[in-house]
C-alpha cells in the first residue's frame, strides 16, 4: 500500500526550539502551521507566552483527534474539523490563540484568497509531508494549480504554497529534504525562492536525526526565509551549514560564546550568483574552488549522454553468469550454449532463444569492465516484443553496441568509468558517447578523475547519477601538448588495467588526477 501522507513528526526539542527561535515570534503575529501533526511546533510557540494567533491545518483526521484531546482544556484553542480536501471556506478568525482545521493545505480556498491579497501570515512553521503518494486524479489537479512544478513531491508544493500566503517581511521555517537545492525537477521552485524570498539560513543534516527515518538518497534540511521582492532578494546572502552529528549542535550556531566543531562546515552563498547560474543550483564549495564551474562548455556539449535499455520484466529476460554475481538472487543462470555475440539491434535470427552480453552493473575498477556477468535475451522475436511492449524501454537504441564510456546510475564515493563496446547497456548505466571520436580517451580519463568525481557530487549530492546531471558537468580542454599527454596516459591506464598491473595503474591515475586538477584550476 502506498503512503498518501508520509508524515514524519518532529520529535526533537532541539529542532523545534531552533526553528521557533528563527521566527522571532512577536505579539500579534499571525502564524500558520500547515501540517500540524501532534502539535509539537504549536507547543513550542505557545511557550513564548506571546499574544499570537495560530492557524493549524492537517489533512489527517487522526492528527486532528490527537490535537482535540491535547488542547481540550485550553481556552486559547478552538478546533474545527472538516472532511474535505477542497474546503470552501475558513471560518472567521476568533479571539483564541489556536485555531485547528482539518483541510488539504494545497487546495484550501481561503489560502487562495490570502495569496491574492498579498499574504496573510507573518510567521509560518512546519514539517510538511515528503514523498507522499498522490493519486493520478489529484496529481492532475495539482498540475493545473501549480503549473510547471514537480507535483509528485509534496514538500515542494507545501513550501511554494506557504510562501504564497506569507506577508512581505514575514518569516518561514520548514523541515524539508535538501533535494530542492539541486535536483533538476525543482528548478522552477528554486527560481521562485531566489527571486521572491531572502533565504537567511539552511541547515543540512542526516535524516536519521528523526527516529525511524533514514533516506538513503538525500539529507534533510531546515530552511528559514523571509518573503521579499526580487530587488531585495538578489542582494541577499545565504548561510548554509552542514556536517552536524546531532541536533544539539543547532544551538551553537547563534551562540556567540560557543565555537562550532571543525566538522561543521559553513558556506556563504550570494542569491544573485545562484539565480544567474546554470540550473540555479546551490553549489556548496569554497569560493577558492568555484573555478571548476568556469566553463562555457559542458560534457553534454561534446558527447551524447544517454541511459540504456529496460526489458520490462528483468527476471524473465535477464540471465546471470553464476550465483556469485552481486544481485543475482532472483535471476536464472544463463545457458552458455545460448550465448551468441551479435551487434544487431533487430535481434538474432538464427536462434529461437539467444542471449547476448549485457552491461547491467557497475565496475569494480576504472577503465575496464570485468568479464561479462549479465546477459539479456536478444533473439529476433523477443526484440520485437521489447519494441511493442509498453513496459519495455527500447530507448536510445542507436547507441547500443557502440563504443562509449559507462557510468553506474547509482553513485559511490569514487567514480569508476569504463569502456563499453559491442554491448547493450542497462537503464541503470549512463552511457557517454563522444560526438568527436578523437575525444574518447580524453573524456574517459576525465570521467575517472577526482575532479569529475568532485563536480558530480557538487552538482547533485544525492545517490543518483542520472544522465541529465552528467550532461551538465563543465568541460575544459588544455593546450595541445597536455591534451596529448593525457590521451597517452589513459592508453597506459587501459593497458595496465587489462593486465591487472594495479600499482602501475594507480600511479598513472595519480598523475591524471593532478593534471585535471590543474586544468580546472586555470
Amino acid at each position: 500500500m502506498r503512503d498518501r501522507l508520509c508524515s514524519y513528526y518532529t520529535d526533537s526539542k532541539e529542532i523545534t526550539t531552533y526553528m521557533a527561535s528563527m521566527l522571532d515570534i512577536k505579539d500579534n503575529d499571525i502564524v500558520l502551521e500547515p501540517s500540524a501533526g501532534s502539535g509539537l511546533f504549536i507547543d513550542e510557540l505557545l511557550t513564548e507566552n506571546k499574544n499570537i494567533h495560530i492557524d493549524a491545518l492537517d489533512i489527517d483526521k487522526k492528527a486532528i483527534s490527537i490535537l482535540k484531546e491535547k488542547y481540550k482544556n485550553d481556552s486559547r484553542v478552538n478546533i474545527r474539523e472538516t472532511d474535505t480536501l477542497f474546503d470552501s471556506e475558513l471560518d472567521a478568525f476568533q479571539d483564541v490563540a489556536l485555531w485547528l482545521k482539518n483541510t488539504d493545505t494545497l487546495f484550501d480556498e481561503n489560502l487562495d484568497l490570502f495569496e491574492k491579497t498579498g499574504g496573510h501570515y507573518s510567521k509560518i512553521i512546519g514539517n510538511p509531508p515528503y514523498g507522499a503518494w498522490q493519486d493520478y486524479e489529484k496529481r492532475d489537479l495539482l498540475k493545473k494549480k501549480y503549473p510547471g512544478q514537480y507535483v509528485k513531491e509534496t514538500y515542494s508544493l507545501f513550501l511554494l504554497r506557504c510562501i504564497s500566503v506569507l506577508k512581505v517581511g514575514g518569516k518561514l521555517s520548514f523541515i524539508i529534504p535538501d533535494t530542492f537545492m539541486f535536483l533538476n525537477l525543482h528548478q522552477k521552485l528554486r527560481n521562485f525562492l531566489l527571486s521572491k524570498t531572502k533565504i537567511s539560513e539552511i541547515l543540512i543534516f542526516p535524516s536519521n536525526f528523526f527516529p525511524g527515518v533514514n533516506f538513503g538518497y538525500s539529507n534533510l534540511s531546515i530552511i528559514t526565509l523571509e518573503r521579499s521582492n526580487e530587488l531585495s532578494s538578489l542582494k541577499n546572502e545565504i548561510s548554509v551549514y552542514k556536517g552536524f552529528k546531532n541536533p544539539e549542535e543547532f544551538s551553537l550556531i547563534h551562540n556567540e560564546q560557543a565555537e562550532l566543531p571543525n566538522y561543521i562546515e559553513k558556506y556563504t552563498l550570494n542569491q544573485r550568483d545562484i539565480f544567474n547560474s546554470a540550473g540555479q543550483r546551490f553549489i556548496l564549495t569554497e569560493k577558492s574552488e568555484s573555478f571548476i564551474f568556469n566553463s562555457s562548455k559542458t560534457v553534454g556539449d561534446v558527447a551524447d549522454v544517454v541511459t540504456g535499455f529496460y526489458s520490462g520484466d528483468n527476471t524473465r529476460f535477464i540471465r546471470v553468469k553464476d550465483k556469485s554475481v552481486k544481485g543475482s538472487k532472483n535471476y536464472e543462470i544463463v545457458n552458455p550454449n545460448k550465448i551468441i555475440i551479435s551487434d544487431s539491434i533487430y535481434g538474432i535470427e538464427t536462434s529461437d532463444e539467444a542471449y547476448i552480453p549485457y552491461i547491467k552493473s557497475s565496475s569494480k575498477t576504472k577503465y575496464i569492465k570485468e568479464n561479462d556477468e549479465w546477459f539479456v535475451r536478444w533473439d529476433k522475436n523477443t526484440v520485437e516484443y521489447y519494441n511493442s511492449n509498453k513496459k519495455s524501454r527500447f530507448q536510445n537504441s542507436s547507441f547500443y553496441f557502440k563504443k562509449g564510456i559507462g557510468l553506474p546510475m547509482v553513485k559511490s564515493s569514487r567514480i569508476n568509468a569504463f569502456v563499453m563496446e559491442n554491448r547493450v547497456f542497462d537503464q541503470s548505466i549512463v552511457g557517454i558517447f563522444p560526438k568527436d571520436e578523437s575525444k574518447f580517451l580524453y573524456l574517459l580519463g576525465f570521467m575517472n578523475s577526482e575532479t569529475a568525481n568532485k563536480i558530480i557530487h557538487l552538482i547533485n549530492p544525492t545517490a543518483n547519477n542520472s544522465s541529465n546531471y552528467i550532461k551538465q558537468i563543465p568541460y575544459k580542454e588544455p593546450d595541445k601538448k597536455t591534451y596529448e599527454k593525457i590521451c597517452n596516459l589513459v592508453s597506459v591506464a587501459l593497458k595496465s588495467a587489462k593486465n591487472n598491473e594495479i600499482e602501475k595503474n594507480l600511479a598513472v591515475q595519480k598523475e591524471l588526477d593532478f593534471i585535471f586538477n590543474m586544468i580546472y584550476a586555470a
